[in-house]
């Protein structure tokens, strides 16, 4: 299936100097037709000191090494293997390091007439179809006493890494729109329909 896509994507920082957002996209090679267009976005936990490290690292190698694996494998098998890879490179870092690096992580992939879904963390995924905005992951945090959200699974916080994933089928005219939080706890989900719509 051949797509047309619109890009966009926009970052900006917000009450913090440094901003840990990152995103990465890649459309697939005329020989790598087969494995389609994914998309990514980390947002880095700067409570660690190296979280815009580790968003950019994951963001990057995953959209990178997507077009690496076998064709013959099936879209999730794919992503969880290179998640879990670095999951792993980041946790061994925070072994051997002082500073922490850990970021969350949302990714798609549009393949065939499916589109497939990774997600840790509290960066979101949203699904705009037939006038209808719904999102498609969960945050993984705890409230806490002083309304912030701790996360509760982020690339680099543990040695194994547990991540969600979702699968459905691609309609004409779908929109998706990954989002970080520091947009999605600003405005209400009536305000992101609006805007992506």
């Amino acid at each position: 299936m051949s797509f047309d896509l619109d890009i966009g994507y926009a970052s900006e920082p917000g009450p913090r100097e440094i901003n840990e957002d990152f995103v990465a996209t890649r459309r697939a090679s005329p020989q790598e037709d087969d494995m389609g267009f994914i998309c990514a976005i980390a947002d880095g936990v700067s409570t660690g000191g190296d979280g815009r490290m580790a968003a950019q690292t994951s963001a990057r190698t995953l959209v990178e090494d997507y077009f690496g694996a076998p064709p013959t494998w099936d879209t999730s098998t794919a992503l969880d293997r290179l998640i879990v890879a670095q999951n792993s490179w980041l946790a061994a870092h925070n072994r051997r390091h002082r500073t922490t690096a850990m970021t969350t992580l949302t990714a798609l992939v549009l393949r065939g007439h499916s589109w497939t879904l990774a997600h840790v963390g509290d960066t979101r995924a949203y699904l705009l179809r037939g006038g209808e905005c719904r999102v498609l992951t969960q945050d993984h945090t705890l409230a806490q006493t002083d309304f912030r959200s701790q996360l509760t699974r982020a690339l680099g916080q543990d040695d194994a890494i547990r991540v969600d994933y979702l699968q459905g089928e691609l309609h004409r005219d779908d929109a998706f729109v990954l989002l970080s939080d520091g947009v999605h706890a600003k405005l209400a989900h009536s305000r992101i329909a609006w805007l992506a719509a």
